[in-house]
């Protein structure tokens, strides 16, 4: 279903753009198109997701193309990730006691049958296995898919939502941690308090090629989870680069693969991949793990855009190879893109500490600064300020 190449990237992008008008308002909940047997959906998301093609880069192409109102449900999917990024980037805390909580979730479950019957396919609902085993097999579910999955999960199951939004992390080649954990939290019903989604039969068999066996039965009258807690909104510290040309040498997180094109800037050193073993917040899939990979060596080896860029890549020895990079070039400044809840933060913590006399520049994108200050609220109020995001295209 995926080539992990930069070029496979844009080709779905080009192939896709009719459609982000009237047709993905008409079919973006059907999970197969009925006529076709297609996709109704882009399937760019594992692409998005490390910013091989940003989301500014496809809202300026489905702007163009379909204008702000025939492409409004398009531009608003695309604005839902933005969203939940800003969202749990004014809410931290709810990341670390996620991944407090599944870790000791998952070590009080991963003995239980009826949690090993959930990941291994093997429940007393066909079209559920099916669902594990195309999330294993291809990395991906249709979005509609994955809110029944979580409902199905949490309430009919019984079984964790953090167990859940864990397992999608480990097979997801777009599991994106903020849009993945509050998707998960909003099925549960903690994340917009006593308002849960259920998964219902009708619904299902709707919008899929699914139909239900007599025996499969859905609890389709649960109650929302409850979550003695609430988030206080911190405020964001963020980092405006005047001018790019002052980049002169930069680490590349997977997070921002294409930052470099994003910005225009070819002429400077930069370092890129990742460090396998701090790559760890999730048990993640070698799909997973192959995927980033090789999207990376396809986007600075296939684009011409980098043939003059002195790019060094690296997976297997990534601290040790880093150390090589900046006695070679006596480093004393690297900027930093900024990067979002996940693994990266915590591997910036350990760059930052291990190279005292090093000035490390952090520095956002001018598209999450113009978004992100809507984002403390719902998504309504989010929402009603898309067209002033736009403007600053």
């Amino acid at each position: 279903m995926f080539t992990s190449s930069i070029s496979e990237a844009e080709n779905k992008l080009i192939s896709y753009l009719p459609n982000t008008g009237s047709y993905y308002e008409r079919k973006r909940n059907y999970s197969i198109d009925f006529e076709t047997n297609k996709n109704t959906t882009s399937l760019l998301s594992p692409y998005i997701r490390y910013r091989a093609i940003s989301e500014q880069n496809i809202l300026k192409q489905v702007l163009e193309i379909h204008g702000p109102i025939k492409a409004e449900k398009y531009i608003q999917e695309i604005f839902w990730r933005t969203y939940w990024k800003g969202w749990l980037e004014h809410r931290p805390e709810v990341y670390t006691d996620y991944i407090i909580e599944k870790n000791k979730l998952y070590d009080e479950f991963k003995n239980k049958k009826y949690y090993l019957n959930a990941v291994n396919a093997n429940t007393n609902l066909s079209f559920f296995n099916n669902w594990v085993s195309d999330l294993k097999n291809n990395g991906y579910l249709h979005n509609h898919i994955r809110m029944w999955f979580s409902s199905i999960w949490i309430f009919t199951l019984k079984l964790p939502w953090q167990l859940g939004a864990d397992f999608f992390m480990q097979n997801l080649l777009d599991g994106d941690t903020a849009s993945n954990l509050l998707s998960w939290r909003w099925c549960a019903g903690i994340h917009t308090k006593g308002k849960n989604y259920i998964a219902r039969k009708e619904n299902i068999e709707k919008y899929s090629n699914i139909k239900l066996k007599d025996n499969e039965h859905l609890n389709e009258t649960a109650e929302p989870l409850f979550e003695n807690k609430d988030y206080n909104i911190t405020e964001l510290e963020t980092f405006e680069i005047t001018n790019p040309n002052d980049i002169n040498y930069i680490i590349i997180p997977t997070d921002e693969i294409n930052i470099l094109r994003d910005l225009n800037l070819n002429k400077c050193n930069a370092f890129g991949g990742y460090p396998k073993e701090d790559y760890n917040d999730h048990n993640f899939s070698n799909n997973i793990l192959d995927h980033i990979k090789n999207l990376v060596l396809s986007c600075y080896k296939d684009d011409n855009f980098y043939r003059d860029t002195l790019i060094e890549i690296s997976f297997e020895n990534y601290y040790e190879d880093l150390d090589r990079w900046i006695i070679k070039n006596n480093i004393n400044t690297i900027h930093l893109p900024y990067v979002t809840q996940g693994n990266w933060k915590k591997i910036y913590k350990k760059i930052i500490k291990k190279y005292p006399n090093i000035n490390f520049i952090k520095f956002n994108r001018d598209y999450d600064i113009n978004s992100w200050i809507y984002s403390k609220k719902g998504y309504f109020k989010f929402k009603q300020n898309i067209p002033k995001i736009i403007s600053n295209l």
